[in-house]
């Protein structure tokens, strides 16, 4: 006889984590780009672009004539025209992308080049956006991540600096792959690609590089609570007139917090007076760096200023003559707030 056992297989789907999750599990912040900029600020840049016509003439088709080496035709270039264009570019700016979401893009300049010309001289134009003061001192192994559209012609970098006149040091470049170790990118579709950037130990390796290279200066603490981030938009586009400007777009950032986050807020506190007669002394009690107005009365009816000054400590003393008036014979003190 033969037994027959039923039995049932399970699969159990394991769904990829997505990025919001990834970046939660992360504890970074996610960029606000809903109604502003959340404290990012567009920097632009301006450069001369020279251009206009050159005929060559000569060569084996031009009619030239041999130089006495070998037969080789000798060409000459004659200028026609010259001129230039000091351009700046364009600044990132918020934007509802097509897929629905908030986020940045830039364009390349206007093409300006007219037609009769024969040649202009390129260059790269870039266009900043600077993140906001981060804090990396409350983490380790804090990270960076974001998602972007590009092409060859504007292509993306990311800067680290302090932001204080120092040098930005580049720590990714779009399809250059510099510390691939510490980068991880993925295609997560509609042409876009996300970026995810171990700072802490990218920072790690910067400082050596800049240790070896005589910039000691110019190390940045992986524990620093003073490191900004900046995207750079290199616009590399064609800059003849017609034809099509390029664009650039970042979405869905998540950056360690901001300095200053999660801290208690500072709370206006309450003043307090304390006479002590046996020593002919008041103390004022209040916030540190707080401005207050001692106000007087006789009949605790009709109040003025006598006094206005700013605590430099939690508390302060002086004599009760500097506050007392010789003409009443008795007087009320309260302390306030100077509106």
């Amino acid at each position: 006889m033969r037994t027959v056992i039923p039995f049932l297989i399970l699969f159990i789907w394991i769904p990829k984590l997505e990025a919001n999750d990834e970046a939660i599990e992360l504890e970074l912040k996610k960029v606000d780009l809903s109604s502003d900029l959340d404290g990012w600020t567009p920097v632009t840049q301006s450069k001369q672009i020279n251009y206009g016509e050159w005929i060559t003439t000569g060569g084996n088709n031009g009619g030239g004539v041999p130089n006495g080496w070998g037969g080789i035709w000798e060409q000459t270039t004659t200028l026609v025209w010259e001129d230039f264009k000091t351009v700046t570019s364009n600044k990132f700016e918020r934007a509802v992308l097509s897929d629905g979401n908030n986020g940045l893009r830039v364009r390349s300049i206007e093409p300006f080049v007219p037609s009769n010309a024969t040649q202009y001289t390129q260059q790269i134009i870039n266009s900043y956006i600077v993140s906001p003061r981060i804090d990396l001192s409350k983490n380790n192994q804090d990270h960076l991540l974001f998602q972007y559209k590009s092409n060859s012609y504007i292509p993306l970098d990311l800067w680290i600096g302090k932001n204080d006149g120092s040098y930005w040091h580049s720590v990714w470049e779009d399809g250059q792959g510099l510390n691939s170790e510490h980068v991880i990118t993925r295609n997560v579709g509609n042409g876009f690609r996300e970026v995810k950037i171990n700072l802490e130990n990218t920072l790690v390796d910067l400082n050596l590089w800049l240790t070896n290279n005589g910039f000691t200066n110019d190390v940045i603490s992986p524990q620093t609570d003073r490191i900004y981030i900046n995207f750079v938009a290199k616009d590399n586009a064609n800059r003849w007139s017609g034809t099509s400007t390029q664009v650039l777009e970042i979405k869905s950032i998540w950056t360690p917090s901001y300095y200053g986050e999660g801290q208690p807020q500072q709370t206006s506190i309450d003043p307090i007076i304390s006479f002590d007669y046996k020593n002919n002394s008041v103390t004022f009690f209040g916030g540190v760096g707080e401005t207050y107005e001692l106000q007087t009365s006789a009949d605790l009816k009709k109040w003025q200023v006598s006094h206005s000054f700013t605590l430099t400590s939690d508390s302060e003393t002086y004599p009760i003559s500097d506050f007392q008036d010789s003409a009443q014979r008795k007087s009320f003190f309260r302390l306030k707030h100077k509106p």
